[in-house]
């Protein structure tokens, strides 16, 4: 063996051994990391309007008989929470980053807060709220339950909706997917104004069909009112179907 190999030979586990240690304490350091806690209480004096931005992961609020405000989320380390509060408008959001990383929250909130939702990817499901209710997201399914809230609009890209409450008086529905069924239940007893698009032409208003009056058919679409109409809803889907149910 030459001079300069048995140098190289002596030489090589200096050089790959530094390497070797940096990677292992990136490693050891991404294996200690510790997934980010957020955990708020808020005391709104009158009623309060919550916004919830995410990015990737679920968002879930139910009512609750106090008049504060919850909010917990479990997130990746990665992951960075920011919170506001201007008057009784309270905004919590997750900062964009080069890593997509996920955040759920569990949220309680007094029956009548007026909620913004928002969500790149991730389900949102809302129980027994009644106040207005937002929802705009990219890809996610979507699940208002108990809901007696003058307004709804729902917003999603790709995903399915579903819908089971009241319809108040004045009220206004609106639901819409790109990609997606739209599953509605509402009460028999209560009037309403309907227009139902879907440009798969898969519509199934079930025995409500039948009670409404004026109806307009379209080649996408039906049109009319249940019971001599009331509250407005609005049902589009482009690649879905809608499915209307009596509660």
């Amino acid at each position: 063996m030459s001079l300069s190999n048995q140098f190289s030979n002596r030489r090589l586990p200096w050089i790959i051994t530094p390497a070797l240690l940096s990677c292992l304490t990136l490693l050891a350091l991404s294996a200690k990391a510790e997934p980010t806690r957020f955990e708020r209480t808020y005391a709104p004096r009158g009623t309060a309007h919550l916004t919830v931005s995410n990015m990737n992961g679920t968002i879930r609020v139910s009512a609750w008989d106090r008049r504060t405000i919850l909010v917990r989320a479990n997130a990746a380390p990665i992951v960075e929470i920011t919170d506001r509060e201007l008057g009784d408008n309270i905004i919590i959001s997750v900062k964009r980053g080069f890593h997509l990383g996920r955040a759920d929250f569990e949220i309680s909130v007094p029956a009548d807060t007026l909620l913004t939702l928002k969500n790149l990817m991730g389900d949102i499901e809302v129980s027994n709220v009644n106040g207005p209710i937002s929802v705009d997201s990219i890809d996610s399914n979507v699940r208002l339950v108990g809901s007696n809230s003058p307004s709804v609009d729902v917003k999603v890209t790709s995903g399915d909706v579903f819908f089971e409450g009241d319809l108040r008086d004045g009220g206004n529905y609106t639901m819409q997917s790109l990609k997606g069924d739209l599953d509605v239940t509402v009460p028999e007893s209560t009037p309403f104004d309907l227009n139902a698009r879907a440009l798969s032409e898969n519509i199934n208003l079930g025995s409500f069909i039948s009670n409404l009056v004026s109806a307009s058919r379209g080649p996408k679409g039906i049109s009319g009112s249940y019971l001599k109409g009331g509250p407005r809803l609005s049902l589009t889907t482009y690649a879905g179907r809608i499915l209307l149910h009596k509660k």
